[in-house]
């Protein structure tokens, strides 16, 4: 049943009103958002009614939780997207697609963090056309995100004092790549690391991840450092890998999903209910990765994770980031000051150096 033609959105729970809209396009989602993330509520347990659903409203439906949807006309390619994060749904009308720009620009995407960065972006473009038509004419459009490149680094400069710590580093790494950056201590391999998760300023350049850039970027980056996780009390092996969800929006059902995915992934689920001060180097590593898997992201970035490993505990370590790169097409940056650490072949190699990125000499 439809409801009142003056209501484009409702958000309900038990039957009360919780949030309404009655904006176009995508307006009423991103009102939705902004209420819900004001009041550090979520809509689990919730009902939606949303009058149109593509994927774009899907994409922003799923990162809200709600658990039950309903619409008057629903595309075909939002479908995939509810049923994958459990959202029991009904419609009115059933489409092949909707004709709409942004329900095409966001065909392929699955994340729905992307999506919410992307749909923002557009009405940011939008509403700055309209408050200025001269500046910003409707011909006119921003450049297309290439989600072929997991990370852009252009000219990124970072000092300390008096100190260059990296110098105009440029780098490119495309969806999927296994990236090796070795280097003496001290030479800013840490560094860029931290200036790709979004925490290290830069004094200039730029970094992107995905074409998005700090500090939205490190919500699609995985950090995994030589000790990730300093506890002093007794925490479980499930408990750890769960933090990394505490600031996910997520339901119980898809939490517990994924820290059992992320385990499984990573080999350490018969360690679920171990303590995790009892745990070798190795398990601890792994289960460091659990974590960071725990968030989905993209990108994972690895600071000299096999300085603790013993040779055979170096060996299971790459062989388990190079299964989940092959498995998962996950982009990996691994930094090491141990240079016969890896076995290169189906790895990038390159090494930092002065602050500058270079490709080695063969020897």
């Amino acid at each position: 049943m439809s409801e009142s033609d003056s209501v484009v959105l409702r958000l309900t729970r038990d039957g009360r009103d919780l949030f309404t809209s009655s904006r176009k396009w995508l307006h009423p989602l991103l009102d939705l958002t902004d209420h819900l993330d004001t009041s550090g509520s979520s809509g689990e347990g919730c009902e939606l009614y949303d009058k149109i659903v593509g994927r774009a409203a899907a994409l922003l439906i799923v990162r809200l939780c709600v658990t039950t949807l309903r619409t008057d006309i629903l595309s075909r390619r939002a479908i995939p997207v509810l049923d994958a994060h459990g959202v029991s749904w009904s419609a009115a009308t059933v489409v092949d697609r909707i004709d709409c720009q942004t329900e095409e620009s966001l065909a392929c995407v699955d994340d729905p963090e992307y999506a919410l960065a992307e749909i923002r972006a557009r009405a940011a473009r939008a509403e700055a056309a309209r408050a200025n038509p001269a500046a910003a004419p409707p011909t006119a459009s921003a450049p297309a995100v290439d989600r072929d490149v997991a990370v852009d680094i252009v000219d990124a400069t970072v000092r300390r004092e008096a100190a260059t710590i990296l110098e105009s580093v440029s780098l490119r790494v495309d969806r999927g790549e296994r990236v090796l950056i070795t280097g003496v201590n001290g030479a800013g391999k840490t560094t860029l690391l931290r200036a790709i998760v979004g925490v290290q300023p830069l004094d200039s350049g730029s970094v992107t991840v995905a074409g998005i850039g700090a500090p939205r970027a490190n919500r699609r980056v995985g950090y995994v450092n030589q000790q990730s996780v300093h506890v002093e009390f007794p925490i479980s092996v499930r408990e750890v890998v769960e933090i990394g969800l505490c600031t996910e929006r997520v339901s119980g059902t898809e939490r517990r999903q994924r820290v059992a995915a992320a385990m499984a992934d990573t080999g350490i689920a018969h360690l679920a209910s171990r303590l995790y001060a009892t745990l070798s180097g190795g398990e601890k590593q792994r289960t460091a990765i659990a974590r960071c898997l725990c968030q989905r992201p993209e990108v994972l970035l690895l600071d000299e994770p096999t300085a603790s490993l013993d040779a055979a505990g170096k060996r299971e370590f790459i062989a388990l980031i190079e299964r989940l790169n092959s498995d998962t097409g996950i982009t990996v940056l691994l930094v090491t000051h141990e240079i016969d650490t890896i076995a290169r072949f189906g790895w990038r190699h390159l090494v930092i150096d002065g602050g500058r990125l270079a490709t080695p000499e063969l020897s």
